[in-house]
């Protein structure tokens, strides 16, 4: 169900674990929570709840936000060359993202942790 907020929010009812919540976000985060959806082949309340378990203080808007951020920063990161002349991603045959979302998680997760230790 999405319930138009304003003329760019929306909010829409995921499923943590066995909790039921309302989230509020901008319809531009939705879609690119979407798009990981379908690249990672999981659902909507299956990534809601994996960034639940790992935000520490801050909204559940407000980590979907971050881990949105996280993991396309990560994707990004992967797609360049590191140094030391290795090819990055992009320029070597890749089939997918291999462990992307866990790893764009556990990275989410320790930012969190470390935003959290700074307050």
């Amino acid at each position: 169900m999405t319930k138009e907020l304003s003329r760019n929010r929306q909010r829409r009812n995921v499923t943590l674990g066995s909790r039921r919540t309302s989230v509020s976000l901008e319809e531009q985060v939705w879609d690119g929570l979407t798009e990981i959806c379908r690249r990672e082949e999981v659902g909507l309340d299956e990534l809601c709840t994996a960034v639940e378990i790992r935000r520490v203080d801050s909204s559940m808007s407000s980590a979907l936000r971050v881990f949105l951020l996280t993991y396309f920063r990560h994707a990004a990161e992967n797609l360049e060359s590191p140094s030391g002349g290795q090819p990055g991603l992009a320029e070597r045959p890749q089939a997918a993202f291999p462990g992307l979302l866990d790893a764009a998680m556990e990275r989410f997760h320790a930012e969190q942790k470390s935003a959290a230790g700074k307050a």
